[in-house]
């Protein structure tokens, strides 16, 4: 839960400091636009690969297919938004896929 806090709050920075740059006379500069879109990018990839350990650990719990409560109204990532180093849980299998905290968000604001 740690990792979803603080996905959370890069999330509520980058929109700040948005925000903040858009009032500023002259507007947000190309540059620092494509920055604070790249973190919310990365964020949101920490934040939905975070959700899809949390229902693989749920499903080793009810390994016989039992249905789960609170399922989120998302599925978990596909394709090319899917982060580095994860990838859908194996059968049978006792790990978990990677730890979202392995992300590396790469940019400092």
């Amino acid at each position: 839960m740690e990792c979803t806090l603080d996905a959370q709050s890069l999330i509520s920075i980058s929109l700040r400091k948005i925000h903040s740059s858009r009032t500023q006379r002259g507007g947000i500069k190309l540059h620092k636009n494509l920055l604070v879109s790249y973190v919310l990018r990365n964020a949101r990839q920490l934040y939905l690969s975070e959700r899809y350990a949390e229902l693989y650990r749920r499903q080793q719990h009810y390994p016989d297919g039992a249905p789960l409560l609170a399922m989120p109204a998302c599925p978990p990532p596909q394709g090319p938004g899917v982060p580095p180093g994860c990838s859908p849980p194996r059968r049978g299998g006792d790990e978990p896929p990677p730890a979202a905290r392995s992300l590396r968000l790469g940019v400092c604001l």
